[in-house]
């Protein structure tokens, strides 16, 4: 029985990289090659039903170009490009070769409808049909790939120094850390009552207990929290602060804060778990945990939310890294993304009595020349920082 021939995908893009070489990429798989003017032409004729009939024979240069967009961890290029791929010395392909390297990075399917229907989330750990949203992507390439066991250790070590003291270089010190450090003073916090909902190792508990906060964290990881502690005493914070290990489920875990109240209630990183869940087999309802937190401000009181940004997050870094541009391949359909829209943001404070009283879209100032992770993040907004207030008359 013949190979079936596949079909070229309609989402597949094709760019010059230099005369005669292509950069061929698959947005939707972030799979990516490298090929001459017969690798592209040999996709043209594959497109829609196949050309009608077999290639014919020709000698064909073409190498795989895909790497892990998480090897330099969530903040790391995640376009999956290998950028110092060529195609000098790549050995000839005959046709049924170059086939199947467009095969194994799903430029080409035999069934589009079965590869349609893999680009989702898995809906178990042995679902291999899917290829999984980024969460599971991560957990993959984080057991598969680095042979650790934790992903929140893996998460902590690509987020933050060695120390744990700060934010490790590049869009989490540069972005997030340059906007906390401005948006929060001494004025705003001073003896202000402060819940850092989800803590970590305490970068930010630190940050408002250092400007005249009284500040609780709670956290569900106590290794964090015993790292949060010792910086706290390092840097004479102890009498400021107090870290609590959250019990689940979260509503019955802050009941034993008592009847405290907080001018401000922080999550930073968070809230987007409780829309699209690590894990299959927990449900998470952000309504809930709203509803619960706001139950907990002080009159006058609000909640900040600093999360992944709904549309740019974990896209792909494209262009000159002066003149980035990016593909966005979903918005409303959450095939691979994990960040919640405006939209469902904004429905959720509502459900929970809230409102957002304001918004700000978080990019680098100043990026240096040639940087492509600055210059996209100058560009493109990769957190989004909200301020939620109760609405009056409801709760």
């Amino acid at each position: 029985m013949a190979e079936p021939t596949p079909a070229t995908l309609p989402e597949v893009i094709v760019t010059p990289v230099r005369p005669g070489v292509f950069h061929i990429f698959n947005p939707f798989v972030r799979t990516h090659v490298l090929g001459d003017d017969a690798f592209v032409a040999l996709l043209g004729e594959l497109a829609g039903d196949g050309g009608g009939g077999a290639p014919a024979e020709r000698a064909i240069r073409a190498v795989d170009a895909t790497v892990s967009p998480f090897r330099d961890g969530l903040l790391g290029d995640p376009t999956g490009l290998d950028r110092d791929a060529t195609l000098d010395g790549a050995p000839a392909l005959d046709v049924a070769a170059a086939i199947e390297l467009a095969r194994k990075r799903q430029l080409v399917a035999d069934d589009p409808k079965a590869y349609a229907a893999s680009i989702g989330p898995r809906r178990n750990v042995l679902d291999r049909k899917r290829i999984g949203n980024i969460h599971q992507q991560v957990g993959e390439h984080v057991l598969l790939e680095l042979r650790r066991r934790s992903v929140d250790e893996w998460w902590v070590d690509q987020k933050f120094t060695a120390d744990r003291r700060g934010p490790r270089e590049g869009p989490y010190r540069w972005v997030q850390g340059t906007f906390m450090d401005a948006v929060y003073d001494r004025d705003d916090l001073a003896e202000h009552t402060v819940l850092d909902f989800g803590c970590g190792p305490g970068l930010f508990t630190r940050l408002f207990a250092s400007r005249g906060a009284r500040v609780v964290g709670v956290d569900t990881n106590p290794d964090h929290l015993e790292t949060a502690r010792a910086l706290c005493a390092e840097d004479g914070l102890t009498e400021r602060v107090e870290l609590h290990e959250l019990a689940l489920p979260v509503d019955e875990g802050l009941a034993a804060l008592g009847d405290r109240r907080f001018d401000l209630i922080f999550l930073s990183d968070v809230l987007m778990f409780y829309f699209y869940s690590y894990d299959t087999r927990v449900e998470l309802d952000p309504v809930a945990l709203l509803r619960t937190l706001a139950g907990l401000l002080a009159a006058g009181g609000r909640i900040a939310v600093l999360e992944p940004h709904g549309t740019f997050w974990q896209h792909p870094w494209l262009g000159a890294p002066e003149r980035p541009f990016t593909i966005v391949t979903e918005h409303r359909h959450r095939r691979t993304g994990v960040t919640p829209t405006l939209e469902e943001l904004s429905r959720a404070a509502e459900a929970a009595g809230l409102g957002i009283v304001r918004a700000r879209e978080l990019v680098a100032d100043d990026p240096a020349p040639g940087d492509r992770a600055q210059g996209f993040a100058a560009e493109f907004p990769l957190w989004w920082f909200l301020e939620l207030g109760r609405v009056e008359g409801t709760g």
